[in-house]
């Protein structure tokens, strides 16, 4: 028992260094004067608009007490910029924002508060490392196929590049891991209060969550209901006093109503409605942008005529189109990013054998995001470093793969095949986490190239390209190591050890001596 708690302490330790020397970012605490400057925008830590979004919501409110944004921070958040009565505020849900305020005023004190926003989002991408090795060992797996499987969460996959940005997608799978953990591990009165207050708070960090959690919610809405089989008959009632456990989920609902009431003036008028600024005038007034073509140049200048609906961002003509997007094109698919976790697949029918319910619990998470995402609008996520919007997702196909790992472990040939895809896919996504996720969409690359009169790449590729000019947005590399090592050789020396660390887990994973009952 000491020997297993040794082994994950010093595993998480490792994962945190790592993320650690990854993280993005700058030495300096950014301010309205500064803060539009190029160092912090596209070349900079914050380089696409739902990072500034965030940052900016997390910065009006410690340093101009107001979820309001002064014209400087206004214009550094377009082209995704919210308008509402006259007031310039956020578009984004504004769960991240808060949470990472911590680490803004502790990256503060020591002069590096972008730093420290980003730092609170690391920290959670460790906390999902440890729940999917919890899970896994709940679900019979050993230490090390569990251990296995969460290293390729965080480092084989684009939540690497994720972990060490300002984005909301680890927050999302924290809810939903430690939702499934507690329903997983407890049968007790207060266990299903804590998953409705999880499901509720997951909501205003980003509101496709409500359907990701359905399937949870499902889960344990099964528990207030039993079934009483007579002779003749079958009763089917419900457990009364469980139905109070709904009560925890009004605390982050009322926050959550609270803030819309505050920014919109409307508790039920919800960010990513309100009308959409792309460009602000020297006035200071709402304008058309330069890329504004044929579009309605009232509605830029007049935002208040905009009609938006959460709805329509969900079009199920686009489904196959999205399937397409998220598994095979080469600018997001898993099979160029993260092939390694289709490993996943050999778990199914085992565990199907062993705990369907689970199993059913687990694809149908699964099934809703990949679903959920193939109908989205936008399926590609914006420039972006692989299917972002799927982060949750690897974070269960992990839990799965962990499974897979314990049954695969013996077959030499095929543990062989596995650490080489595993090795391509660490390589793949180091490589997004210590350069950028400005990669565009193929559809975007033709209109990109004639306004650049350059190729423009859109795979990986881009960020070999990004590493190869001897550039890395990592702070420790940009702050401490940038004149003495070649950012290539950064990413060598870190990758490196990624896979030094899982070769060693390969190999205990099928020596007989670290089996699980060493262990």
């Amino acid at each position: 028992m000491i020997k297993k708690y040794l082994l994950i302490i010093t595993y998480l330790i490792f994962c945190a260094a790592i993320l650690a020397l990854s993280i993005r970012g700058i030495a300096g605490n950014p301010n309205s004067e500064i803060i539009n400057n190029n160092e912090w925008k596209d070349e900079g830590p914050l380089e696409l608009s739902p990072e500034r979004g965030r940052f900016a919501l997390t910065y009006s409110i410690v340093e101009d007490k107001s979820v309001y944004f002064s014209l400087p921070i206004a214009r550094f958040v377009t082209p995704d910029l919210g308008y509402s009565n006259g007031k310039y505020v956020s578009l984004f849900f504004p769960g991240l924002s808060f949470l990472v305020i911590p680490g803004y005023i502790i990256g503060k004190i020591f002069g590096i508060s972008q730093v420290g926003t980003f730092a609170v989002v690391g920290f959670f991408a460790l906390l999902n490392v440890l729940l999917i090795v919890t899970i896994a060992r709940r679900l019979g797996t050993s230490i090390m196929a569990a251990i296995l499987g969460s290293l390729v969460f965080i480092f084989a996959t684009p939540a690497f590049a994720y972990s060490v940005s300002l984005y909301q997608h680890h927050i999302s799978t924290f809810l939903i891991l430690s939702s499934l953990y507690i329903l997983l591990s407890s049968t007790f009165f207060w266990a299903l209060g804590i998953v409705w207050l999880l499901v509720a708070a997951s909501i205003p960090v980003d509101y496709p969550n409500l359907i990701l959690m359905l399937p949870i919610g499902l889960y344990g809405l099964g528990r207030m209901i039993y079934l009483k089989t007579t002779e003749d008959k079958i009763k089917i009632g419900l457990k009364l006093p469980l139905f109070l456990t709904f009560c925890t989920a009004i605390i982050p609902l009322a926050l959550f109503l609270g803030f819309n009431q505050l920014s919109y003036g409307n508790p039920f008028q919800i960010s990513g409605t309100v009308p959409t600024v792309k460009a602000i005038d020297e006035e200071g007034n709402p304008t058309t942008p330069a890329s504004a073509g044929t579009e309605i140049i009232e509605k830029f200048e007049n935002p208040e005529l905009q009609s938006k609906s959460l709805l329509h961002f969900f079009q199920s003509r686009k489904m196959l189109n999205g399937f397409y997007i998220h598994f095979l094109s080469p600018d997001r698919g898993i099979l160029y990013f993260t092939p390694v976790i289709l490993f996943a697949a050999y778990a199914i029918l085992p565990l199907y054998k062993k705990n369907s319910r689970v199993l059913a619990l687990l694809l149908s998470i699964i099934g809703m995001g990949i679903l959920l995402y193939s109908m989205w609008g936008d399926p590609w996520g914006g420039w972006a470093f692989g299917s972002r919007y799927l982060i949750p997702t690897y974070a269960l196909f992990s839990i799965l793969l962990a499974v897979a790992l314990d049954l695969i472990k013996k077959n030499i040939l095929l543990i062989l095949f596995f650490f080489a895809i595993l090795a391509y896919s660490i390589s793949v996504n180091s490589l997004g986490a210590l350069t950028s996720n400005r990669n565009p969409p193929q559809v975007e690359i033709l209109a990109l190239e004639q306004l650049s009169g350059i190729e423009e790449k859109y795979t990986y590729e881009r960020n070999y390209d990004f590493l190869y000019s001897n550039r890395s947005k990592s702070y420790i590399y940009q702050t401490y190591l940038a004149d003495n090592l070649y950012a290539w050789e950064y990413y060598r020396l870190l990758t490196f050890s990624i896979l030094a660390v899982a070769g060693l887990l390969v190999i205990l994973l099928s020596t007989k001596r670290f089996n699980n009952e060493q262990l």
